[in-house]
C-alpha cells in the first residue's frame, strides 16, 4: 500500500471511527467526569486491577500473556515499567489501561508502549467507560499526560484506528498522524471452501499443487505444538532457519539477541498449553521444512514470525502453505480473523488480506522532545514529496535491502 494510500484510509477509517461512536452502545464519558490514574511499575498489580474488569478490548500484543513475557524479559532490561491504568471517579469503572516503558533513547528521554520491535500493534487496553468522542478523549489524555513522570517525548506507535472494533481515543487526539505501516487481515465468516473459492483460481490451484508435492514425500506432516518442551525445541529450529536465510541473504538480524530470545522463549513457555501461542510446522521425518509462531486473542489469530528451510523444499513454497494449513486448522476451531501482520507482501494480497491503516502520536514533553517531532515531520513531509515515494516506503524495523521481515511474515 502506497504512502498516498496509506493516509488516505487512515483518514476514512479514523472518520467513521469518530462518527460511528454515536451509535456504538457504549457508555460515554460524561462531561463532568473525572479520572483516577493509577501509576505502578508492578505488573501482578496492573493486571490484578484489569482481572475484575469486564468487556475489555485489547490487542494480540497486549493480552497478559503477552505482557508477562514482555515485561519479565525486556522489560526488566530496558528501562523502567509505566503502567498505567485510568479508572471513572464516579463509577471505579476502568477507562483505559497502558502497559508503557519509560526508557532512554540516545539523549532522549521516551514514554512509549512495551514494544521494541516485537510488537506489531501498539495500543490501549479499553474499559467500557473508553472515551469514544474527540472532545472527552482530549479531556483523558490532558489527564493522564498530566501524571506522567518526567521525559522528553511520549512515542506511541503502530496503533490501530480500532481495537476489537471499538475506536481507540489516541487515535482521535489532533497530533495523530498516518503511520508508514499497515496491518493486512483477512475475515473469513463463510466456511473455509467459500473462503478458498474467493482466491484467484491460478493461486488456488497452486496451493493444492504445493500440497501434493510435499505429501508425496515420506513422513510428510503438518503439526500443532502443545507442550511446552517441544515447542520450545521447534522454536529453536525455526530460530535457527531464520537466522541462516537471513545471514544467507547478507540481512540484518536482530532476533537472535539475548533478550529478544528470552522473550519468545519465555512467550512459548505457557502460551502453547493456554491457546495464547499458537505454534506450527511443516516436517519430514526430524527435518523442519517450515515453522510458524503466532499469538491469539479471542477468536483472532496474528501471525508473528515464520522460517522455511533449505532451498530443496522450494518446489512446495512451504512458507505460504504453512500459513494456509494454519489459517485451515484454526479456522475449525473456530478462528475468524487472521492477521498477517504488518510488511506488504504479495502474497498477503494472494491470501485476501485487506489493509487496515495504522496511526503514530507524537507529543513533546520537553524543547529537546519538540526537536525530535519537528525531525518526525520534515521525515513524514519528505516521504510525502516525489522523491520520497520513488525511494518507497519506510521499511520495518529489521527489515534487509530485500523486504526480509524482522520478526513478522515476510516469506513466501
Amino acid at each position: 500500500m502506497s504512502l498516498t494510500t496509506q493516509a488516505s484510509a487512515f483518514r476514512v477509517e479514523r472518520r467513521l471511527a469518530i462518527e460511528g461512536c454515536q451509535n456504538s452502545g457504549l457508555d460515554p464519558v460524561r462531561p463532568a467526569s473525572r479520572f483516577d490514574i493509577h501509576l505502578e511499575r508492578n505488573l501482578d498489580a496492573f493486571l490484578d486491577r484489569l482481572d475484575s474488569c469486564k468487556e475489555l478490548a485489547a490487542t494480540a500484543f497486549q493480552t497478559p500473556a503477552w505482557l508477562k513475557a514482555w515485561y519479565r524479559t525486556l522489560g526488566t532490561s530496558l528501562g523502567d515499567p509505566l503502567l498505567v491504568t485510568v479508572v471513572d471517579q464516579k463509577t471505579r469503572a476502568l477507562v483505559v489501561a497502558l502497559p508503557l516503558i519509560c526508557r532512554s533513547e540516545g539523549s532522549l528521554r521516551l514514554i512509549e508502549f512495551a514494544d521494541y520491535g516485537v510488537s506489531d500493534y501498539n495500543g490501549p487496553i479499553l474499559g467500557r467507560c473508553a472515551p469514544t468522542q474527540v472532545g472527552d478523549a482530549r479531556l483523558l489524555w490532558r489527564a493522564i499526560g498530566s501524571s506522567l513522570p518526567r521525559a522528553d517525548l511520549v512515542r506511541f506507535t503502530k496503533m490501530p484506528i480500532h481495537v476489537e472494533y471499538r475506536p481507540n481515543p489516541f487515535a482521535m487526539l489532533p497530533r495523530v498522524h498516518p503511520s508508514t505501516l499497515n496491518g493486512n487481515v483477512v475475515r473469513i465468516d463463510s466456511g473455509w471452501p467459500v473462503y478458498l473459492q474467493s482466491l484467484e483460481r491460478t493461486f488456488r490451484k497452486e496451493l493444492g499443487r504445493s500440497w501434493r508435492v510435499f505429501e508425496k514425500n515420506q513422513g510428510a506432516d503438518f503439526k500443532c505444538f502443545t507442550r511446552p518442551a517441544e515447542a520450545a525445541h521447534m522454536l529453536g529450529e525455526l530460530e535457527r532457519q531464520q537466522l541462516t536465510r537471513m545471514r544467507k541473504r547478507g540481512a540484518n538480524y536482530a532476533l537472535d539477541q539475548p533478550l529478544l530470545a528470552d522473550f519468545y522463549r519465555d512467550l512459548i513457555s505457557t502460551g502453547v498449553e493456554d491457546g495464547s501461542v499458537v505454534l506450527t510446522a511443516l516436517t519430514c521425518g526430524e527435518e523442519l521444512v517450515s515453522a510458524l509462531f503466532g499469538v491469539t486473542e479471542g477468536r483472532s489469530y496474528v501471525m508473528v514470525r515464520i522460517a522455511s528451510g533449505t532451498d530443496k523444499w522450494s518446489n512446495c513454497s512451504p512458507g505460504r502453505l504453512i500459513i494456509v494449513k494454519t489459517m485451515e486448522m484454526l479456522h475449525a476451531r473456530g478462528f475468524r480473523e487472521f492477521d498477517f501482520s504488518i510488511g506488504n507482501y504479495p502474497y498477503k494480497r494472494r491470501l485476501g488480506v485487506q489493509p487496515r491503516p495504522l496511526c503514530d502520536l507524537l507529543i513533546a514533553r520537553s524543547l529537546r522532545g519538540a526537536q525530535a517531532v519537528a525531525l518526525d515531520n520534515l521525515k513524514r513531509g519528505f516521504r510525502n514529496t516525489v522523491f520520497g515515494r520513488l525511494l518507497g516506503p519506510r521499511k520495518r524495523p529489521g527489515t534487509s535491502d530485500n523486504s526480509e521481515p524482522f520478526s513478522g511474515t515476510g516469506e513466501s
